[in-house]
C-alpha cells in the first residue's frame, strides 16, 4: 500500500515539475514580448502641441496665419509660436482642432489649412456680443507637411490671459 501511494506522489512530482516548466517557458515568452512592445513604444515619435493666441487680432486688409504664441506643450518641437505653422516631423495621421473665439459684432472667419489648401472652417459672420466655434479634423500628413489656422480678412478673433483661442494638435500613429 506505502508503494503504491509512493510511486502515485513520484508521478504527481514529475507531472507538476512539466507543468511548471511549461509556465516557466511561457512565463519567459511573455516577458519578451513585454520587453519588445516597450521597445516599439519608446522609439515612437511623440508629437503633440498645445497653443493659445495671448492676445486678440483683426481685423485686417489681408488674410493672416494665427501665431499662437503662449504655448501649452510643444512635444516634438512641430509647433513654431513664431509663425503659427505645425510642421509634420513624421509620415502619420495626425488630429487638429481649434477653437476661434470673438467678443465683436463684426464676426469671425478662421479656416484651418494644409499646404495652402482649406480643411476645414470656424465661421459666424453676424455674431452677438459673445461667440466661439470649434472645429477639427484627422489628416493623413507627410513630414514635412505644414498645417496652421488663418484669420480671414476683415474678420475678429479674441484672446486674452484666459486663453480663448487656442489650436492643438497630435500625432495619433505612423
Amino acid at each position: 500500500k506505502f508503494s503504491k501511494l509512493f510511486k502515485g506522489t513520484v508521478n504527481l512530482v514529475y507531472e507538476l515539475r512539466a507543468i511548471v516548466a511549461q509556465q516557466s517557458t511561457k512565463l519567459n515568452e511573455m516577458g519578451a514580448t513585454l520587453e519588445e512592445l516597450k521597445r516599439a513604444n519608446g522609439e515612437r515619435p511623440k508629437v503633440a502641441f498645445s497653443a493659445s493666441l495671448s492676445e486678440s487680432k483683426g481685423p485686417n486688409s489681408d488674410d493672416v496665419i494665427l501665431a499662437y504664441k503662449h504655448v501649452f506643450n510643444n512635444i516634438g518641437e512641430a509647433y513654431s509660436p513664431v509663425t503659427g505653422i505645425f510642421r509634420a516631423p513624421v509620415n502619420g495621421v495626425y488630429y487638429f482642432t481649434y477653437t476661434a473665439f470673438t467678443t465683436s459684432s463684426k464676426g469671425r472667419r478662421v479656416s484651418l489649412y494644409k499646404n495652402g489648401l482649406v480643411m476645414v472652417t470656424v465661421t459666424d459672420d453676424v455674431s452677438d456680443s459673445e461667440d466661439g466655434g470649434t472645429n477639427g479634423v484627422t489628416l493623413q500628413l507627410d513630414a514635412g507637411d505644414e498645417v496652421y489656422t488663418r484669420l480671414m480678412e476683415g474678420f475678429n478673433i479674441f484672446d486674452d490671459n484666459n486663453h480663448h483661442s487656442t489650436f492643438t494638435g497630435f500625432l495619433l500613429f505612423t
